[in-house]
């Protein structure tokens, strides 16, 4: 369907991008009492089962590998799982408004083959994937898809190509089937943009299910996909995947192939972005990851290291031995609200009732984000306005003065480069020092710290709450990250401080460091927060993604039990 209106002609683009979202998914899907909102505060999951068929709801509430292990015994077949998943997802977007296009009859003409090949090689899966649907953030490109990277000037253009990720996974027994919203440029921790508008947390219609990758939240977040694409480049799979309690990997660059994937600042490689799956349970991560991994990505990709999966380091972090691991309750910048302090205590908790060896840890993260910051304005926004007036759109609040200096020399950006790598440099030598004094054994295996200092913010208030340093640092430190869902916030649980020098208890906290600071510590409301996610994050040395999502699983056990 064409909109014809009299809207500048930018604005009538996204209203007729808008209006498309929906038209290729089939109609008894799409109901028309559900709405979308951004200000009403209830949770939105259990709404979903009014819609499904319980068949539906019972495929929608697996995670991957127990998903795959049904399509596997023949219990149900690829297309069965991809219209329960089309169904929630479209319940989800109705509500949510977190994705941008949904290729249906692609994603059946795959689920059919997929089918038929199952019946045909004697009820044998083809691929570890074999019928997994994957929804993806529209930078990952799909052949017969636009890709907008959140921006309206890429409207009208198809995917000639798919992106190597898309083509291993679909190898693999995959089915891509929808496409998830984002922030313009991939460059901003709030999902909004001009072709849709806001998109909204499920646990709380009127809060934020952050950004980037917000839409891939979100979806995730109502089940409405069992596995998702997200990118990471200051925390854009961290955040969404924290504001929804979800698990999501940001993986070292150079472990998972960003090759034909669509970028805001390409070029651009002080701090490359990442991009790397997002679900419901680290057993999901572990599957993406060692599928990826396993297809040797390096040998198309010539920016991905030829580092297969090391199955032997996974094991040695889950059978059982005793961890070195650090902590990082805070910055010494910001200071977490009452629910991120709860949450960084019950797995230090956890690890020291299970035996482990726990440790303080601390980061320079002023250094990191003052590196940060630099690269994110290095072009002074030039690539976005270049990107925008494609369309005319206008900007959206994407990087803060960004564009107030000019961009950096080439010596400048070479010098910015160099003092990162000392960085790098020196944080490494502080890691090695956590071992036994003049050997290298027993040294630290990950730290544990904030994926932010605060919980989900409402719509609209990130620009004053913003802060990187908890996720940035990783970023800048090219280190692995996982997400870890702790719990849900509970008034009676996490009261909020007495003031600015005592918690809820009486006991002293420290001192205010600046306005910021004072900032997130008044925002928090226990009743108004009540039912967000609170998700902490587990760090490994570059391209340690199989001891962090190792500790990830193990953290996932140690939580179920101390429950």
């Amino acid at each position: 369907m064409t909109v014809t209106t009299d809207l500048p002609s930018w604005e009538a683009r996204a209203l007729d991008k808008k209006s498309r979202i929906l038209t290729s998914v089939p109609p008894q899907y799409i109901h028309s009492d559900l709405t979308h909102s951004t200000t009403d505060p209830s949770p939105v999951h259990s709404l979903a089962a009014q819609y499904l068929t319980s068949e539906e709801v019972l495929i929608t509430s697996l995670d991957a590998p127990a998903l795959l292990d049904l399509i596997a015994q023949g219990r149900f077949s690829s297309v069965q799982v991809l219209n329960a998943y089309t169904h929630r997802a479209v319940i989800a977007h109705q509500l949510l408004n977190c994705c941008l296009e949904f290729p249906y009859a692609a994603a059946l003409a795959r689920a059919e083959a997929l089918d038929r090949e199952f019946e045909s090689n004697g009820k044998r899966t083809t691929g570890p994937l074999h019928g997994l649907p994957v929804s993806v953030k529209d930078q990952v490109r799909v052949v017969g898809t636009e890709t907008t990277c959140g921006f309206v000037g890429n409207l009208g253009k198809k995917d000639e190509e798919d992106s190597l990720l898309v083509s291993i996974l679909q190898e693999a027994g995959a089915v891509v089937f929808v496409k998830t919203s984002l922030s313009i440029g991939c460059m901003w921790g709030e999902t909004v943009n001009n072709i849709i508008g806001t998109t909204s947390n499920p646990f709380n219609r009127s809060f934020s299910c952050g950004g980037s990758s917000g839409g891939e939240g979100a979806l995730i977040g109502f089940c409405g996909s069992p596995m998702g694409i997200g990118s990471d480049i200051g925390g854009s799979i961290r955040s969404p995947s924290a504001y929804q309690g979800l698990w999501g990997l940001r993986p070292s660059s150079g472990r998972i192939p960003y090759s034909n994937i669509l970028n805001s600042m390409e070029g651009q490689e002080t701090v490359a972005s990442v991009v790397g799956p997002m679900s419901r349970s680290p057993a999901s991560l572990v599957l993406f990851t060692k599928t990826v991994a396993d297809a040797e990505p390096w040998l198309s990709d010539p920016k991905c290291q030829p580092v297969p999966w090391r199955d032997e380091i996974f094991r040695s972090v889950t059978s059982g031995r005793k961890l070195k691991i650090g902590i990082m309750h805070w910055d010494g910048i910001i200071f977490p609200q009452p629910p991120i302090r709860w949450g960084m205590e019950k797995l230090e908790a956890v690890l020291k009732a299970a035996g482990h060896e726990v440790i303080p840890w601390r980061i320079d993260q002023k250094a990191a984000i003052s590196i940060l910051t630099r690269v994110f304005a290095s072009d002074a926004n030039g690539d976005i306005d270049r990107s925008r007036a494609v369309s005319g759109e206008p900007a959206q609040n994407l990087l803060t003065n960004a564009s107030a200096a000019p961009p950096l020399t080439l010596l400048e950006s070479w010098s910015l480069a160099c003092e990162r790598l000392a960085f790098q440099t020196e944080i490494l030598k502080q890691w090695k020092k956590t071992s036994k004094v003049g050997t290298s054994e027993d040294v630290m295996d990950v730290y544990l710290t904030p994926v932010n200092p605060a919980v989900a913010p409402r719509h609209g208030h990130y620009a004053k709450a913003r802060y990187l340093g908890y996720t940035g640092t990783v970023n800048v430190l090219d280190f692995s990250s996982c997400t870890v869902p702790v719990g849900f916030v509970d008034p009676e649980l996490h009261k909020a401080d007495l003031g600015e020098e005592l918690d809820a208890a009486g006991k002293e906290i420290p001192k205010v460091t600046g306005d910021l600071d004072r900032h997130i510590r008044s925002i928090y409301e226990p009743d108004v927060y009540k039912g967000l996610p609170i998700t902490m994050q587990v760090v490994g040395r570059r391209m340690e993604e199989e001891k962090v999502l190792g500790v990830a699983t193990l953290l996932k056990e140690l939580l179920k039990k101390s429950s």
